[in-house]
């Protein structure tokens, strides 16, 4: 009967709609009366169905009518699984669905668009379950005590002013605690409990406002927990540990922030709890495992090293495995320390300047020779700056060039002759770092071969003035038997041949002439060229095959031309007249293969072994014998080497291999 007129005295105050979150009997009289009177009023008055769980005589559930004249809604409140309430169904689905109180009490105004989007109502077996729909978050406008409340004993004393109540929504229920169902929530954790008709105030005020809260679901809750997790690992594995701890340490402010900014403007929970547990627990998980992989891995290397014959930090082994792969390390860097003293030292006192320079052309060291020579500065930026400013840069691209000064000598500042060599500098492994340059001090050497240069023009011009004037005396001698004067023009032509080929032979074996890319094939057109009118003169045919294509290689172009011309005439002097020598260059392998071969009496087997010796002959038909013997030594100083292949009576061919173009830094930038 209070209830009856408590609801009589809130239709009198004009209340828009009325719900109740108190469970009434269905044949009270009075309350029946009172449900009549208000919907004469246009007053709708929403009271909660009462659920028995399991139901009776197998049923999933018992439902206790509402009295007549009332809408009827659900107002069952689930919390999670932690305890706490976040949630709550817009209906329940049985026998009949049953909207929630609150979303009935707004029906008018928002609630009847939020029940349009539940999906369509399919009645369930009265054994089955209750199976609630529409599932969404409840958006707590603060703590208990949030909405403006007004005591049932004023009601019913009329003494609640009507402003407060007309055109209201107003929802009855019990507040005080120990009376009714107190819940916790998100925002009650400082002031206890929060009543259920809160948390149905709550709901009715997102269904006025249109605010709808969602989660994203466990499947996306869970999949940006895996994102930020290995983000968080990638930074572990390009950070420095401080570092990537701030960086997970600002990810995850970033997440609660990004949680809470979606929550708020787009009404989307993504539920950061399973990422934030998964930062706080992941990483350390994954930096104790990586920890416990370096430190096995680190104590195996260390042990497959041996004994380093250094005394230890202190006489008692360690227990701890960390500490004792620690004393290891200690250890190994000691050694390595001492190692690195040895190489230093040994760099240092090189006698030749030397510097150690990286892939990219920056030099790594430098010893005490080098930093003389290009700067009193010992860093290597002192170094690279006298480098940049007396040398050209150092690299692949330099070295590729075959008339670069890295390839050959320089003229140092001071006045030294330096000549450049270099090699791959490589890893344990083979890998290249860089390159091991060395400026050798030639000038003794270069003096040497100047003065030995100076002799033998001096000897060969000793040796043909003479000749030459024994020649202009014998044309000038007319008396003199033709018999004689033919045998002294020999004798004088040959001892003028022999002084010019010891003179080419001992330039060809002097070696360190210079370098260039040449064409094989086109100096062996040119000797072809060279040798044609006497060829012709005895009516021998050149044949030339392979001549047409390039055939490209590092050397010298005079030695290379004066060597397949002696080839060509060797085969000529010993050919007969009518006979073809044939003249071929194709390629064998990385090689160039240069083919002479003649016609004439070949050579015996006897004079093969030792052919290109010097005052060798193969034939009977004279000469001075360093023909041949220049002919090897040009193949030699260029990495190749001469052959000879004859049948005595079926002519004889001789064979020049010679290196292709090869390019070392090439090589060495390649890899």
């Amino acid at each position: 009967s209070r209830h009856a007129a408590a609801i009589d005295r809130l239709v009198d105050a004009g209340a828009r709609a009325i719900a109740y979150d108190v469970s009434l009997s269905a044949g009270d009289a009075s309350i029946n009366a009172a449900l009549s009177r208000a919907r004469r009023a246009g007053v709708r008055v929403v009271m909660p169905i009462r659920f028995r769980v399991p139901g009776s005589n197998g049923r999933g559930y018992d439902a206790d009518p509402t009295p007549a004249g009332a809408e009827a809604g659900h107002a069952v409140i689930r919390p999670d699984g932690d305890g706490v309430v976040r949630r709550i169904n817009l209906a329940i689905d049985g026998t009949e669905r049953w909207p929630e109180v609150a979303a009935l009490l707004t029906e008018d105004r928002g609630g009847d668009l939020a029940l349009a989007t539940l999906p369509p109502f399919e009645r369930r077996p009265i054994s089955e379950p209750l199976l609630g729909v529409g599932e969404r978050l409840i958006g707590f406008r603060g703590p208990p005590g949030s909405f403006r409340t007004l005591p049932m004993k004023a009601v019913l004393a009329d003494e609640a002013p009507r402003e407060l109540i007309k055109g209201k929504l107003v929802l009855v229920g019990v507040t005080a605690s120990g009376m009714g169902a107190q819940f916790s929530t998100a925002t009650s954790s400082r002031t206890g409990t929060m009543s259920g008709i809160e948390i149905e105030a709550s709901l009715a005020a997102d269904l006025l406002e249109g605010r709808l809260l969602q989660t994203t679901g466990p499947q996306r809750s869970l999949a940006m927990a895996l994102v930020l997790l290995w983000g968080v690992m990638v930074a572990m594995l390009i950070l420095r540990p401080g570092v990537a701890g701030l960086f997970g340490i600002g990810l995850m402010a970033l997440l609660l922030f990004g949680s809470a900014a979606g929550l708020v403007v787009f009404g989307r929970w993504p539920e950061p709890a399973v990422a934030v547990v998964a930062l706080l627990i992941g990483p350390p998980l994954w930096a104790w495992r990586r920890l416990v992989v370096v430190n096995d891995w680190m104590t195996a290397e260390l042990t497959s090293l041996g004994d380093l014959g250094l005394p230890r930090r202190n006489n008692r082994a360690p227990s701890d495995p960390v500490t004792r792969a620690t004393e290891m390390l200690a250890a190994t860097i000691d050694r390595v320390e001492e190692l690195r003293r040895l190489a230093d030292a040994a760099l240092r006192d090189l006698p030749d300047a030397t510097v150690l320079i990286g892939r990219e052309g920056g030099i790594a060291a430098a010893n005490g020779a080098a930093i003389a020579l290009f700067g009193d500065d010992p860093t290597p930026i002192a170094i690279n700056r006298a480098f940049t400013e007396k040398l050209p840069p150092f690299g692949p691209e330099t070295l590729e060039d075959p008339h670069s000064m890295w390839r050959g000598e320089f003229q140092a500042t001071d006045g030294s002759t330096r000549e450049v060599r270099f090699t791959p500098w490589r890893d344990d492994a083979g890998k290249p770092l860089g390159w091991i340059v060395r400026f050798a001090d030639i000038s003794a050497l270069r003096r040497a071969e100047a003065a030995r240069e100076e002799a033998l023009q001096l000897l060969t011009h000793d040796m043909r003035a003479p000749q030459a004037s024994i020649l202009a005396l014998v044309d000038r001698e007319p008396d003199m038997a033709p018999a004689t004067a033919e045998r002294l023009r020999h004798l004088a032509r040959r001892t003028i041949g022999l002084a010019d080929g010891y003179l080419q032979l001992a330039r060809a074996e002097a070696g360190g002439y210079a370098m260039g890319e040449v064409d094989l094939a086109a100096i062996a057109t040119e000797a072809v060229d060279e040798l044609w009118p006497q060829a012709q003169a005895r009516n021998i045919r050149l044949v030339s095959r392979g001549l047409d294509d390039e055939a490209l290689m590092t050397g010298n172009h005079g030695l290379l031309l004066r060597a397949v011309v002696n080839l060509l005439g060797n085969a000529a002097k010993f050919s007969p007249d009518g006979s073809t020598i044939t003249i071929s260059v194709e390629p064998e392998r990385n090689d160039w293969r240069l083919d002479v071969t003649d016609e004439g009496p070949g050579v015996p087997a006897d004079l093969q072994k030792n052919l290109f010796g010097r005052f060798r002959t193969g034939g009977t038909m004279g000469g001075v014998g360093l023909g041949l013997a220049f002919v090897r030594s040009v193949a030699e100083g260029h990495g190749g080497l001469a052959r000879c292949t004859s049948v005595p009576g079926d002519g004889a061919t001789f064979t020049l291999y010679l290196p292709g173009l090869i390019s070392a830094p090439k090589a060495l930038a390649a890899e």
